[in-house]
């Protein structure tokens, strides 16, 4: 009786198995990445539009400051092509001059008062109209600063609902109030100051909603060019805790790039350590140049 028992107990046992893993294939099955995958809605566009704006305001600002920089250089140090130019020019008068020479004497003495009066004003050189320095586009900027608190207007009770932290909008208010306050005052260093300082919140609120480029990205540029301001105030001891920021900000975007590109980030990382290193022997000029690689890097992670 036991032994019949026994056989219907694991002829039921065989009979459930089976029909576990026919109707349970779907339970045991490993869920796809996409279903794993903790969905977040896309940034909302008022916050893309401010981001957009607050970067190209950045980077006019900055590219009227190198013009300058680039212009007072040449004054400094003219080229090779102008004193050529010059010397050019020296060297045309002096063959002018020996034609002079073989002329009759009485043609040389009805015309020695005007060539005297011109062969001084030939070697005084031609006189080049100076160029105008760079300035930045202030109607432009204006324009742009109204655009970002209308669009601040439409985003800000989103970031509230979306869960960003009450600290956060709120220091986004005062930078942007501060920001709107340097360009009516026309203060060119100050403005872009303060245009950085408000760009270096858009990762928080990005970190929010879903990303093709990680928000720590924006994060390591705005630490960039942050270092170079210092740089350019020489004040390089502010530029040591923000490069320590620096490293571990990639380190994290690079885990969140969905599809990593080994080449480029091979390239960001030898540019970091190279900005890095050019910050730390206080070079201005080459950090200047190093940082707008590193920039440039970061910006192609798609």
């Amino acid at each position: 009786m036991n032994g019949k028992f026994a056989q219907c107990a694991k002829c039921a046992l065989t009979g459930i198995l089976i029909v576990l893993m026919v109707a349970g294939c779907g339970i045991l099955r490993p869920k796809a990445p996409k279903e794993e995958k903790d969905h977040k809605k896309n940034p909302p566009k008022a916050l893309s539009q401010m981001e957009e704006d607050t970067d190209k305001m950045i980077g006019d600002l900055e590219d009227v400051r190198e013009k300058r920089a680039k212009q007072k250089r040449e004054q400094q140090h003219p080229s090779n092509q102008s004193n050529s130019g010059q010397t050019s020019e020296q060297t045309k008068q002096q063959g002018q001059d020996d034609d002079e020479d073989i002329r009759k004497p009485d043609q040389q003495n009805d015309q020695n008062e005007g060539q005297q009066k011109e062969k001084g004003q030939k070697e005084q050189g031609p006189q080049e109209t100076p160029k105008p320095v760079p300035v930045p586009d202030w109607a432009e900027l204006e324009s742009t600063s109204e655009s970002l608190h209308r669009n601040w207007n439409t985003y800000e009770p989103k970031a509230k609902s979306d869960g960003a932290m009450t600290e956060t909008m709120k220091s986004f208010e005062e930078q942007l109030i501060a920001l709107t306050e340097q360009i009516m005052a026309r203060n060119e260093e100050k403005t872009l100051i303060a245009a950085n300082s408000l760009y270096s919140h858009y990762p928080e609120f990005l970190k929010l909603y879903s990303h093709d480029q990680p928000p720590e990205v924006k994060e390591v540029k705005s630490l960039a060019r942050q270092i170079i301001l210092y740089g350019q105030q020489n004040q390089w001891e502010k530029t040591q805790p923000l490069l320590k920021e620096m490293k571990p900000a990639w380190q994290e975007a690079k885990v969140k790039i969905s599809k990593p590109d080994s080449d480029l980030n091979s390239k960001i990382d030898a540019a970091l350590y190279d900005f890095n290193y050019v910050v730390s022997k206080k070079k201005i000029n080459l950090a200047k140049i190093k940082g707008d690689i590193l920039i440039g890097n970061l910006e192609q992670i798609k």
